[in-house]
């Protein structure tokens, strides 16, 4: 899911990432803050036309860590429109936050 209009959309943001689809979606209202969050399948738009972020998701095979243990991945690609590169930056720190795992 694209968003028209507005300025020329950025390069592709793309992570792989250690997640399922469910906790995808669980944590994305956290990423998305203030901003409205419009899902279409595995598609994503965040924001308004003239500003935002299309997020498209794609689940991987799972990494294998050893013989017992795996975990789930997942492409997660981000396309910015309207943004300028410290808002993109703050965006993009405040994303990985949201989706960031405690662990000890």
């Amino acid at each position: 899911m694209s968003l028209p209009g507005g300025a020329p959309p950025s390069s592709p943001v793309v992570k792989d990432m250690s997640l399922t689809r469910e906790d995808f979606f669980r944590l994305l209202p956290l990423a998305a803050g203030a901003l409205s969050i419009q899902v279409d399948g595995l598609s994503v738009a965040l924001g308004t036309a003239e500003r935002g972020v299309a997020i498209t998701l794609e689940p991987l095979a799972p990494r294998r860590l050893s013989g017992l243990l795996t975990v789930p991945r997942a492409c997660v690609t981000l396309v910015f429109h309207g943004y300028g590169a410290a808002e993109q930056a703050a965006f993009l720190e405040s994303f990985d936050r949201a989706f960031q795992r405690g662990g000890g």
